[in-house]
This record gives C-alpha cells, sequence and structure tokens, in this order.
C-alpha cells in the first residue's frame, strides 16, 4: 500500500494559549521538529483551522472570549481529524467531565514538564492523530462504495424491468406474427383454386381482413413497445401511469416489502401523461427511491399509499395550507407555471427529521443506505419538479410528495 501522502509532509501543530511565555516555551522545544502556528485567541484559531490542516493541537482551557473545551468542540466540528492536548495551569473536575465526550488525548500541566513528559510524547500523540484521520478517511470511502453498490444495484433493477417488458413485447409481436402468416398462407392457397369473379372469393377476401387485421394489432404492439417508457433508454418518454406501476414493483423488491407483508394502495392514475425533461428510465430512477424509502420505513403489515393529483400550476403545490408540514425542496429551479401531477407517497411510520433527510441526501443515513436518493434528486433536478419531505416536528408521519410538470 502506498504510503499516506500526509505522512510525507512535516507535522503541523497549532497552539492556541493567551499566555506569551508558552508560545515561547513551546517554539523553543519543538520548533526545530514540527511546523508551528500560534494564536492568541481561540476564534482566530478556528479561521486557521477552517485554511489549513492540523496534526496536533495544545490548548489552554482559561481564555477570554472562548474557553479552550469550547474551541475544541467548535475545532472537530470544522476538522474531525485534530488531535487535542489541553494545556492548563489547574484542572477541576468539572474540565476533566467537560473534556471526556472530546476525546482529548491528554492533559498537561503549566509550566510545560520535562522532555519525557512532553517532547517525547509529541510523534506519539502526532501519529495517533494521523491514524484518526486515516480511519476517517478509509470510513468515508467505504461509505461512497456502498452507496454506489446499492446505486448500481438499484440502476440494475430498473434495467431488469426494462428488457422484462420488451421480451413480453416481443413474445406478443411473434405469436401475433405466426398467426399472420398462417392466415395470409391459407388465404394464398385458397386464392390458387378460384378464378376472378368467383363468389367464393368473398370468403377469401374475409380471409385476408383477418390478416390485415392480425397485422394492425402486431403493429400496434410492436410500436406501444418502442414509444413506451423503455423503447429508448435515453430518449422514451416517461409515461405517468405504466411508470408508477412498474416502480413499485422495483421498490418493492428494493424495499423487500414482501418479508413485511406490506402491501400498496395505488389509487386511480388512469391518464397516460408524459413527465417533462424525463425519459423513462429516468422516472423510474427517481420514483423507486422515493417508494423504496416508504417500503423500508413502513411498519410490518402495514400498507404505503400512493395518490396522484393533477394541479393547474406548480407553484402553487408548495403553498397549499394542507401541505405546510412538508419540507421543499428545489423551490428556486422549478417550473412554478406549468401544470403537472402531484404524487404523494404515505406509510405507516414516523416522520424523517430534516437532519435525517439531509443525512439520506448525503447517502449517510444508515437506515435507508438500500434506497440511496442520487436518481431521486436528479429526477427532480432534470425535470424541475419539487420534492417534498414531511418532517418532525409539525408531521405525524412518513411522507414523500413529487410534484411534477407534464
Amino acid at each position: 500500500m502506498p504510503p499516506d501522502a500526509a505522512s510525507l509532509l512535516p507535522p503541523r501543530i497549532l497552539v492556541v494559549d493567551d499566555e506569551r511565555q508558552i508560545h515561547a516555551s513551546v517554539r523553543l522545544r519543538l520548533g526545530g521538529a514540527f511546523a508551528l502556528v500560534c494564536c492568541f485567541d481561540a476564534r482566530e484559531a478556528l479561521e486557521k483551522i477552517a485554511q489549513t490542516r492540523f496534526d496536533l493541537c495544545f490548548v489552554d482551557i482559561h481564555m477570554p472570549a472562548m474557553d479552550g473545551l469550547t474551541f475544541i468542540d467548535a475545532a472537530q466540528k470544522l476538522d474531525p481529524g485534530i488531535g487535542f492536548v489541553v494545556l492548563s495551569a489547574f484542572d477541576t473536575h468539572e474540565n476533566l467531565h467537560r473534556a471526556i465526550p472530546l476525546h482529548v488525548y491528554e492533559f498537561i500541566s503549566k509550566p510545560l514538564p520535562e522532555r519525557a513528559g512532553f517532547e517525547a510524547r509529541v510523534p506519539g500523540w502526532i501519529e495517533q492523530a494521523r491514524q484518526q484521520r486515516r480511519d476517517q478517511d478509509l470510513a468515508r470511502q467505504a461509505g461512497v462504495v456502498a452507496a454506489e453498490r446499492d446505486s448500481a444495484r438499484l440502476e440494475r433493477e430498473v434495467e431488469l424491468v426494462a428488457s422484462e417488458t420488451a421480451r413480453d413485447a416481443l413474445r406478443q409481436t411473434a405469436g401475433l406474427l405466426t398467426t399472420i402468416h398462417a392466415q395470409l398462407i391459407s388465404a394464398t392457397a385458397q386464392l390458387k383454386t378460384r378464378v376472378k369473379g368467383d363468389p367464393a372469393a368473398t370468403h377469401l377476401l374475409r380471409g385476408l381482413e383477418e390478416a390485415s387485421k392480425t397485422a394492425d394489432a402486431a403493429m400496434t404492439v410492436a410500436e406501444g413497445f418502442f414509444d413506451s417508457a423503455y423503447g429508448s433508454r435515453d430518449t422514451s418518454p416517461a409515461i405517468l401511469n405504466d411508470g408508477i406501476r412498474h416502480a413499485i414493483d422495483i421498490a418493492r423488491r428494493v424495499g423487500r416489502a414482501d418479508e413485511g407483508n406490506k402491501a400498496v394502495d395505488l389509487g386511480p392514475i388512469d391518464a397516460p401523461l408524459p413527465i417533462h425533461e424525463l425519459s423513462g428510465i429516468d422516472f423510474l430512477l427517481m420514483m423507486v427511491p422515493a417508494l423504496g424509502a416508504a417500503f423500508v420505513c413502513a411498519a410490518a403489515k402495514t400498507t404505503v399509499a400512493v395518490r396522484c393529483e393533477g394541479f393547474s400550476r406548480l407553484d402553487t403545490v408548495a403553498r397549499d395550507p394542507r401541505r405546510k408540514n412538508l419540507l421543499w425542496l428545489n423551490r428556486k429551479h422549478a417550473l412554478g407555471s406549468h401544470s403537472g401531477v402531484l404524487i404523494t407517497i404515505s406509510a405507516s411510520a414516523p416522520p424523517l427529521s430534516t437532519a435525517q433527510v439531509e443525512a439520506w441526501f448525503k447517502g449517510e443515513f444508515a437506515p435507508l443506505a438500500a434506497v440511496p436518493s442520487r436518481g431521486l434528486v436528479a429526477g427532480i433536478q432534470k425535470c424541475h419538479g419539487l420534492l417534498a419531505v414531511a418532517v418532525t416536528p409539525s408531521a405525524e408521519r412518513f411522507s414523500l410528495a413529487l410534484a411534477l410538470p407534464v
């Protein structure tokens, strides 16, 4: 394995203390071996951390404006990979208690102890911090890999439905064409034994008419496929009714609905509306995560409800008082003047919090790891629609809504 790039750089240490003699002492004892940055104020130090990557930070507890432990808490939010050692003239039980959740490496008393108690321990603290950062990087990379894996699995499920639909359409077409072939052979054989003007030709004409009707049926089936949501992966339009039914089939598998005996209550969607700017595959990749999240969150032996209703203007949907408990997304880029359809998905489950919604969109919400939101977000952005999520504390149950222009 190649070495961590950070290990090739000299260790960088931040010293945060309002006493000049501490800065001078640390510079004298460590300045020759380490890159030091000194700050007299905690807020200045936070600005440094936002701009520069440090391995280790020495920090005093008692400082004006912001104490050292408050500073550590704020600094860890900016960069969780930094290691912290507290420098303090005196320790209290309260300070030690506050430091426990901050994972401070050590409390060092002032004035600084002899070499064995300070200089000799610095390399170990730095290695501990760098190992901590490596572990965090590996965890993030593993999360990205897992999200990509789940997205690929979801896309394979979508493609499977598309290919199965294609095979069914071609199978029907083949059967109809076989019938055409048989009818035409029969009509031709009879025609050879008749002369022009023979009354029996009427029967033959009927046979040919039946063959023509069957040929038309075969063309209808074939054209129905090539004009459907799956005829061309990139250009075939997203048709609302068929698209939702196929998305439900895939989402049931992704959300393992059958294992929990979870049912679907799908309201009437007879109108074959094309969704603005979305292909059939885009629509599935958008709808499956929304439906899959509902199936995952729904309690066993409950029902996921899917309802569709039209609207005349998209910008009126989010202002409807009935939907005030929803967190609306993509409002800035939505096609407000377009008419469209509102798809609402609800389940017997607690609503998500705003933080959980944000974590799901970042791929960091473990309960919904199997249904990555990438396709959902991409679809909403591509069609310039709206996405809404019911969130705590105003909402009472899990719900998603997609306002899609047509």
